[in-house]
């Protein structure tokens, strides 16, 4: 039975590097069961990543064109990524996935440059990586807590660069529990936290968004997990899967959710072999 599936997806309407009919042939050639867009929504600052106010027509009708093209071969949605500081509603799409990119202050980047992510710790954070990651996931809850998405993209967004620059300790008691209260209160929401292989594919990390106690903790809670490839190449467009299935087994879970097919947006399929 086909199972793979990605709701999260950029192309060259926002920072993605491969086209939405590049993205499309590689699903085909998967034998994936659905792909879904999720472009950056146009922002409220100048960054170069999202979608431009004027391309969002241009966007929508490409995707529905590649829709009506590999009906009955894949299903195909046209989604959002929206961030805190977009400034384009989720409306008018099949879903939306809710996430955090930006610090307030001088829109630096959490998953960006290491030297600009360094330089604000240094001035807004006393040089604290605690901090960080405080303001971070606070927020990361008022956005999703506000904006009440289908999907919470890339929960601990901030592992990519603490990879590098090494400005928290990820199996402290504190950070643990300021992420563990975060999670928390995101699960009245009914979103899907997504298992996102991304920084696998770019070789930033080795594990996926989110981290495995944060996975357990997401099972006992009773909340529902989907894997997504956050693709911006096409040829990395289920980059991880069987690591991230195998991390979500080991995590108590013996299901997970995909883009369906037909009348079903959102379908469970089994973890177990």
């Amino acid at each position: 039975m086909l199972t793979k599936s990605s709701a999260h997806v950029h192309t060259q309407y926002c920072d993605g590097r491969s086209t939405a009919e590049e993205m499309v042939r590689a699903a085909l050639a998967l034998g994936l069961v659905s792909l879904g867009f999720s472009s950056h929504a146009p922002q409220t600052f100048g960054r170069p990543c999202c979608v431009l106010p004027a391309e969002m027509p241009a966007y929508r009708r490409e995707i529905q064109r590649l829709k009506t093209a590999c009906a009955g071969r894949l299903a195909i949605y046209t989604g959002l990524e929206v961030d805190y500081f977009a400034c384009e509603p989720p409306t008018g799409c099949d879903y939306f996935i809710a996430s955090v990119h930006y610090m307030p202050e001088g829109h630096t980047p959490v998953d960006g440059k290491t030297e600009e992510l360094r330089a604000y710790i240094d001035h807004y954070c006393g040089g604290n990586g605690m901090e960080l990651a405080k303001r971070y996931f606070e927020l990361l809850v008022k956005h999703t807590t506000q904006c009440r998405p289908d999907i919470i993209g890339h929960f601990d967004l901030l592992r990519k660069n603490n990879a590098r620059l090494h400005f928290l300790d990820e199996e402290s008691p504190a950070y643990r529990r300021l992420a563990l209260d975060a999670l928390s209160a995101l699960r009245p929401i009914g979103a899907l936290l997504e298992v996102n292989t991304g920084a696998m594919a770019r070789g930033a990390l080795s594990t996926p968004y989110p981290a495995a106690f944060l996975l357990r903790a997401w099972r006992d809670m009773g909340g529902e997990v989907m894997v997504n490839s956050d693709c911006h190449f096409a040829d990395k467009l289920a980059y991880g899967y069987d690591e991230a299935e195998a991390l979500l087994r080991a995590s108590g879970f013996d299901h997970a959710y995909r883009l369906g097919r037909g009348n079903e947006k959102w379908v469970a399929y089994s973890l177990i072999a």
